[in-house]
Formats: structure tokens, sequence, C-alpha cells
């Protein structure tokens, strides 16, 4: 009777050890993609048994992911603004310019400066500028507005200064034109329009009169504009636009 219930001891001993392994694996299953297996365990106290048997693992740390995170694609560089703003009170009406404005430059030459680019016909860009071509070695002519032959209003030729993809380009002269500098546009019609430069101005970007530059009224006349003065190495951008005004030679 005895060695029976030293058996039955033993046995009943035996049963509260699996009962406590088996509760402690279900709280390790209970623990996995939330917190740590100790944390769980922290909420939910429970008391061995005084059988010598050892303590809980300290903690069982979560796998490690099978794949990293993706990583984002690093910030794609800040385009150079344009050298012309929002063309402010503006139409871009097409219909509002008689036919015979509608003969395109396609070509300026300032041979005093050096320069003699292509012209390329543009309206506005994505930004609501003035659309302009990459190369500041190609002008752009803001089409919507008057043309060389127009008998009113500014022809508007602009171009970047520079760029970081193709350096600085011819329109980076423009601000030390003198007046009377001869400026010759060529037509796609084979034609010639001769101006005269007048005045030469730097002037601040938040200070530009945009309407007055792209007008449609008053004498005809050709503005040339790019940007120059300061550069702002943290916005990347100049601080300024030169702005040419030039009268016809008759």
């Amino acid at each position: 009777m005895r060695a029976t219930a030293g058996k039955i001891g033993m046995l009943a001993v035996a049963l509260v050890l699996l009962s406590a392994a088996a509760l402690m694996l279900m709280l390790m299953l209970s623990g996995c993609g939330s917190t740590s297996v100790a944390g769980s365990l922290a909420g939910a106290p429970m008391q061995l048994p005084a059988t010598g048997a050892s303590a809980l693992p300290e903690s069982s740390a979560l796998p490690e992911p099978s794949a990293a995170a993706p990583i984002p694609p690093a910030p794609t560089a800040t385009p150079l603004p344009p050298a012309v703003p929002l063309v402010t009170g503006v139409s871009a009406d097409i219909r509002s310019v008689q036919g015979v404005a509608l003969v395109a430059p396609v070509r300026i030459r300032i041979e005093a400066l050096g320069i003699d680019m292509g012209i390329e016909a543009v309206g506005l860009g994505d930004t609501g500028g003035m659309g302009l071509p990459k190369n500041p070695a190609i002008a752009a002519w803001y089409q919507f507005g008057p043309a060389p032959a127009s008998s009113s209003g500014a022809t508007v030729i602009a171009a970047h200064v520079d760029s970081l993809e193709y350096d600085i380009g011819p329109f980076s002269r423009l601000a030390t034109a003198p007046a009377g500098t001869d400026i010759v546009l060529f037509l796609a019609d084979g034609g010639e329009r001769r101006y005269r430069v007048e005045s030469v101005a730097l002037t601040l970007k938040p200070d530009v009169p945009w309407p007055a530059v792209f007008d449609r009224t008053g004498p005809a006349r050709l503005t040339l504009v790019t940007c120059g003065g300061e550069f702002d190495y943290t916005a990347r951008r100049y601080l300024s636009n030169v702005i040419v005004s030039a009268m016809p030679v008759p």
C-alpha cells in the first residue's frame, strides 16, 4: 500500500508539472505578434509548485521579419523654377490674337552680345507660368500674346539663364546690354523685325510687374526676360529677373 501511495503521489506531481508546462506553452503562443513573452506573463502571474522545477524563461524576442520593409526612394532634387512666374491677368485664348500676329519668331540674334538662339513657341507650363525649354540655349516666345507683326503690345521672349544640366545660357549676357543695342528677330515667314534696346532692369521677383510685361496694349515692342541677381542656394533659384525692353527700328 505504501508503494502504491508513493506511486500515486508521484503521478499527481507529474500531472501538476505537465499542467504547468501546458499553461506556459499557451501563454508563450498567445504573446506572439504583440509583446514579448515576459510581457504576456507579467499580466497573468502564476505560482509554480514547489517541486524544484526551474522558473519560466525570462523572455523570448519576437521573430525577425522575413523581409525588410521597403525603403522609400530618395527625394528627387527640386527642379529649378521657370524664369517667368505666373502670367497674371493674361488670357491664354489664342482666338483673341489677330491673324496677322500669328507669324512666329523663330530666331533671335544680338550680335553685340554674341547671342544667336532658336526660338520655340510656348504657352503655359504645368506650374501656371510661361513654359520654357529646359535648354537655356533655346529661347521661348509666348504665343498667346503679341507677335512681332502685331501693331500693339509686348512680344515676350524668355529663356533660362542657366541650368545644372546644360550650363550657362546666352541670355545670361542680357544684363550687360547697353541702351541702343540692336536685336534682330527672324520670323517663320522669312521676314525680319529689328529692335533697339531702350532699357535693362534687374528687379526682385516679387516686385516684377508681370501684367505690364505681358501687356497687349500700348506701342508694339519687344520684351526679353531671364533670371539674374543673387542666387538663393536654399530655394535653388535666382532672386531677381532681368527684363530688357526694346523698341522697333523703323
